[in-house]
């Protein structure tokens, strides 16, 4: 009598090469299924960079498909041995997504969070790879990211503390920069694609994480849906005594995504809830209750005040006004 054969749920999410992998990448899929298949494209020539390296799709209940496409490309294109997909029933978010990837093989010597709309470039993995084990103190790091047009984008900045926000929501940094320059969270003063150097915190498209460090202080807080949550777990590991580095050279990605998320005149109530929610679900974890009521105030009362200011000067149908007072609504709602 022989055991049954694996079903194609089994074979994804179990097998013995992954109690203990040396590199656990973790990609969350949304309704996006044909950029997780050219990202698994990508890392094909990756994976022999480094043994022991393993992927995990998390399909985060897009429920229109995607995991059987996915599956589909995996068994076709015999990504099998490296490749897996762990099915959800409901969408918990980006860091919800990325810590149930992570608990299918906690034991892992590293992680590494990765967009489903990047594409790896050669060399990358054994790069970063690289710059981890010679560095212990070094928990975090992120590469070089391109946007689709080859321009470096910013995944690293520093820490929005109350303060530089306040500084920054009047516009100082950019009116006065000699002497409010430091209140630019953005920090664009030195090369992306030349520099390397420790950051405050570094943005999730690619995130290559120390695996003793998640043992430590846990992977993504759930408290975050989606905005904020790569800003708090910097500052955690900042807490736990570790560094958060970025490696502009050699090794980089490009982020087809990462030069228009969510941005622009025509950004809905949905989407603006989400991102006041994390700024101030931010100052809470990082700062204190009191930095986050504080912040939440003066929002309010800067927003309020364009609301009244753009409709005199411009009028009630102008885009400007009918911005301020989206955020002010926003603003006044449960967050």
């Amino acid at each position: 009598m022989t055991d049954d054969p694996p079903t194609a749920e089994s074979r994804s999410i179990e097998g013995p090469s992954w109690d203990s992998p040396h590199l656990l990448v973790i990609i969350v899929n949304f309704r996006t299924p044909d950029l997780v298949i050219q990202c698994l494209e990508s890392l094909v020539a990756e994976i022999p960079t480094v043994p022991g390296t393993r992927v995990v799709v998390v399909e985060n209940g897009s429920g229109d498909g995607s995991d059987q496409r996915i599956r589909e490309a995996i068994d076709q294109r015999a990504w099998g041995e490296w490749a897996r997909v762990l099915p959800l029933e409901e969408n918990l978010g980006f860091a919800g997504g990325n810590n149930r990837g992570w608990e299918l093989a906690p034991s892992a010597d590293y992680g590494l969070l990765l967009n489903s709309d990047t594409i790896v470039h050669p060399g990358c993995l054994a790069h970063c790879m690289k710059t981890l084990k010679d560095d212990a103190s070094i928990g975090a790091m992120s590469c070089l990211v391109k946007n689709a047009d080859g321009s470096p984008q910013n995944v690293s900045r520093t820490f929005p503390t109350p303060l530089r926000l306040v500084v920054r929501s009047l516009g100082l940094p950019w009116r006065l920069p000699g002497l409010f320059g430091w209140a630019d969270t953005d920090d664009l003063t030195w090369d992306r694609e030349k520099v390397c150097r420790d950051v405050d915190w570094l943005g999730g498209a690619f995130l290559f994480i120390r695996g003793d460090l998640i043992r430590n202080i846990g992977l993504l807080d759930e408290d975050f849906f989606f905005y904020g949550e790569d800003i708090e777990f910097s500052h955690r590991v900042w807490k736990a005594g570790y560094r958060c580095y970025y490696q502009a050279t050699p090794g980089s990605i490009t982020h087809l995504g990462g030069a228009s998320s969510g941005k622009g005149p025509n950004v809905s109530n949905e989407n603006l809830t989400r991102r006041f929610r994390a700024r101030y679900l931010v100052q809470r974890k990082c700062y204190g209750v009191a930095a986050q009521g504080f912040l939440r105030c003066w929002d309010l009362t800067l927003w309020f005040c364009r609301a009244m200011g753009r409709k005199w000067l411009r009028g009630t149908e102008d885009p400007s006004a009918l911005e301020a007072r989206q955020v002010c609504s926003v603003l006044r709602g449960p967050l």
